[in-house]
């Protein structure tokens, strides 16, 4: 039975990747709970692989809960698809997405294919980590988001500097604050 070594990177963070070897036979379900474990995320969410080209052109869903309505139309699912029926190519690529609202999103490349198994070996195995994965729920982090209060300072730092709030902002004040939206030196959200 042949074994498959995948290389899993994230969209966001290249220099970030696991090498995860897994058995032909096994089902993408298995491959879906190996990179989750290496990336240290829960299972809490919907996924879905899509096989996908040479320039990650998505291509057949494989997805872990069947939400068809159409019995004609079934999309497989994870826990019956088996690895060696959907790679087609010794360097196949696949793109994992791995919650719908944060929208994790990661590469897939195959980049070896044995022919045995070592013996005594449990498989999915993570046979390479690089780089710390970033957290799954802090947003802060990878997004780089301002904090709501950044701006409740950014507005009394500005207030405590005048004592009331003008009714017009100079040129020199909105440039300072960035307000020109135009190469002619306009305020924008002023009356038209």
């Amino acid at each position: 039975m042949a074994l498959y070594k995948f290389k899993i990177t994230f969209e966001e963070y290249d220099d970030i990747y696991r090498v995860i070897e897994i058995k032909s036979t096994q089902t993408f379900e298995d491959l879906h709970k190996a990179i989750l474990q290496s990336i240290n995320f829960d299972t809490k969410q919907l996924a879905s692989f899509y096989m996908s080209t040479d320039t990650w052109k998505k291509g057949q869903e494989i997805t872990l809960e069947d939400m068809s309505e159409n019995e004609e139309n079934k999309t497989p699912v994870m826990k019956e698809s088996k690895l060696s029926s959907y790679i087609i190519d010794p360097h196949q690529k696949i793109l994992y997405v791995y919650d719908f609202i944060e929208i994790w999103t990661f590469y897939i490349e195959l980049i070896g294919i044995e022919v045995k198994e070592k013996a005594g070996v449990k498989y999915p195995l993570c046979s390479k980590t690089v780089g710390l994965a970033p957290k799954q729920y802090d947003k802060v982090q990878r997004f780089g988001l301002v904090d709501d209060n950044e701006f409740d300072e950014i507005t009394k730092n500005y207030l405590d500097k005048s004592d009331e709030v003008p009714d017009e902002i100079s040129d020199d004040e909105a440039d300072e604050f960035g307000l020109f939206d135009d190469e002619q030196g306009e305020a924008s959200g002023g009356e038209e």
